[in-house]
């Protein structure tokens, strides 16, 4: 949970559109404080829940608790246990909260999608037509998806849990390479994403009752016939996700340039274009065969002549002091 909420999306777009790193470093600390006063009303709702005499209210018996309805603690306090105007507004309210954060997560998530992955790996020269054509149909994908998942699971916090787990074991090791490891490319992060996520999934998970495909030391199956893993098997994901991106990234590194790969492979220009662009001179080029002389883009020459040469032809004094019509007329 701690490490899954770090390459958060939400937090990042706040700490990348901050004015300084200074005021992104204070938000954050905020941000976190904040966290802890703003989980006061929903532990005081939650205790409201758990020590009332449900019996007395419109609820009746049994307690929320014994339907397994507790997740329900907050729209079902609001109903019964308060006004009805406090119930409208306090349910309008929720409801517009929940509506507001589903939209603008599934619309950022098309628009990197349709950005970030299919624009800028696949289709560079990709219209604005064709993107925006692109954002819907991812649109209605994931509004599929999350619907089948909010169907499927049995708890909030559990799908909570989920993202928190599939961002600890997908994003966070690239986020690693990213911040400290100077030679990843685009090549590790895919193979590092793939095999993060198929060992993740392949892991099972109980809250949307997918089954397991690898068993782990360690593992049993529960009353509703769920195979739990009790192995740190999400963990050994994130290590391999690691990994992979760090030993892919190299090997494609190394590929390239040392030639036995030809630049044309490099199709996701992570690779050769970078590294002639940031760290390549003309004798490295040429001499690694990676690209023609004609390809070259001019580079200005180093000089290292003073101003005050600059400007002084002293060709031009030694040929005044060697000339003998300049030498008589002097004398004239």
């Amino acid at each position: 949970m701690t490490l899954g909420g770090i390459p958060w999306q939400a937090y990042f777009q706040r700490v990348l559109s901050s004015s300084s790193a200074t005021y992104a470093q204070v938000l954050s600390f905020l941000a976190a404080f904040g966290c802890l006063v703003m989980a006061i009303p929903a532990v005081l709702i939650g205790a409201i829940g758990a020590s009332t005499a449900w019996n007395q209210t419109e609820y009746g018996v049994p307690d929320p608790k014994s339907k397994k309805e507790a997740d329900m603690i907050l729209p079902i306090v609001l109903q019964y246990l308060c006004p009805v105007y406090v119930s409208f507004f306090g349910l309008g309210a929720v409801s517009a909260a929940v509506m507001s954060s589903a939209d603008s997560s599934i619309l950022s998530a098309s628009s990197m999608f349709a950005r970030n992955i299919y624009q800028l790996s696949f289709r560079q020269n990709a219209s604005d037509r064709e993107i925006v054509w692109v954002m819907r149909i991812t649109v209605l994908l994931f509004g599929a998806s999350a619907t089948a998942m909010a169907l499927l699971a049995s708890s909030v916090y559990g799908l909570w849990y989920l993202s928190s787990d599939l961002v600890y074991i997908i994003i966070f090791p690239q986020l690693l390479c990213v911040l400290f490891i100077k030679g990843t490319n685009t090549y590790g992060a895919i193979a590092g994403y793939l095999f993060g996520l198929v060992l993740r999934i392949t892991g099972g998970e109980p809250y949307l009752y997918l089954q397991p495909l690898i068993y782990y030391p360690g593992w049993y199956q529960d009353d509703n016939n769920i195979y739990v893993q009790r192995f740190p098997f999400k963990t050994l994901a994130m290590l391999t996700s690691f990994f992979t991106n760090v030993v892919v990234s190299y090997l494609a590194k190394y590929l390239f340039e040392s030639g036995t790969l030809p630049p044309k492979l490099d199709f996701l220009d992570a690779v050769v274009a970078r590294y002639s662009r940031e760290h390549m001179d003309k004798a490295t080029l040429v001499k690694s065969d990676n690209i023609v002389l004609n390809e070259l883009a001019p580079v200005n020459p180093r000089h290292s002549l003073t101003l005050s040469s600059t400007f002084t032809n002293k060709e031009a004094f030694n040929y005044v002091d060697s000339s003998p019509e300049l030498s008589n007329t002097e004398d004239n």
